[in-house]
């Protein structure tokens, strides 16, 4: 979907156009900027370029001897920037119009946007006048980098071993065993998806429901680093019953857009797992689980 913004800075009126706000990794993106100027400016030139940040979240305990504090503190640092040189030198009257139209490369392999507090990505589109000897005028608009199915699929994004089956066994407990077969594989936020768990066990099972849940981990992984369970899908499938061998249940949701994919960062990570619980009367809850991986998008 085209999106625009506007602003005004450093003398200058911006717009600026991108023909999607959601960029797909090693794909063009095209736009428009429109530049006037309020009063006469002079530029070495002007840029547009993607930059995105990535932030992490750790603790630090120190101690006087006689009390021991512990603050949490947060890391950032700048991903590889992508810039597009638009002009050389530019001089731009007062009332003066500049028009430029351009291609914008998304990142070739991400990392993606992740919106998550202990862990996350986040990516801009800064337009820049880059003037020598004065203060950088411009605009900067936030733009969501996706991560594709084919890039788990082909192996670049590392998974867990059965995430990018669509079947696979759950872990057992106790007695409890089975299988969860989830389409499509991987899940893609904001994308419906089916499935259906397949239960067996040694002997009838009481329950008082049935919750299956898709929980995302984030987490920092530097020393200290802190970590989030977010639950992206819950649903109770079961209400109060005795679970025969063999007993199986269909599946059926739709995954928030926001849900952060499956990544490796340099000083983070995102996983995703399925998960069945069983909740049983005056008993432990028994739980059914498997690995999966999360895209953000299917259009790649």
């Amino acid at each position: 979907m085209t999106r625009t913004w506007t602003g005004s800075n450093g003398g200058v009126d911006w717009t600026l156009t991108l023909d999607r706000d959601d960029l797909l990794p090693g794909r063009l993106v095209g736009g428009v900027l429109r530049a006037t100027a309020r009063k006469p400016v002079d530029a070495r030139g002007l840029i547009v370029t993607l930059r995105g940040v990535e932030h992490w979240r750790y603790e630090v305990t120190t101690s006087n001897g006689k009390t021991t504090t512990t603050t949490v503190h947060t890391g950032r640092e700048d991903l590889p920037a992508l810039p597009v040189r638009l002009t050389g030198p530019v001089a731009l009257a007062a009332g003066e119009t500049r028009e430029l139209p351009f291609e914008l490369p998304g990142p070739p392999l991400g990392p993606p946007t992740v919106l998550a507090e202990d862990a996350g990505v986040d990516w801009t589109v800064e337009v820049k006048l880059d003037r020598e000897g004065g203060f950088d005028a411009g605009i900067e608009v936030p733009v969501r980098v996706h991560q594709p199915v084919a890039l788990l699929r082909a192996g670049v994004v590392p998974v867990a071993a059965f995430a990018l089956y669509e079947s696979a066994s759950g872990d057992e407990d106790g007695d409890l065993a089975g299988s969860a077969e989830l389409d499509p594989v991987p899940l893609a936020a904001g994308s419906a998806f089916t499935g259906r768990v397949t239960l067996h066990t040694a002997s009838p099972v009481s329950v008082r429901s049935i919750r299956a849940e898709l929980k995302v981990r984030v987490e920092a992984t530097v020393g200290g680093g802190l970590k989030q369970t977010l639950t992206a899908w819950s649903e109770t499938i079961a209400g109060a019953m005795s679970i025969a061998d063999g007993q199986a249940f269909a599946l059926r949701g739709v995954l928030d857009a926001d849900v952060p994919p499956t990544v490796d960062l340099p000083h983070g990570r995102v996983s995703a797992r399925f998960e069945l619980i069983l909740d049983r009367p005056l008993r432990p809850d028994l739980r059914l689980g498997r690995d999966v991986a999360v895209a953000t998008t299917l259009e790649l």
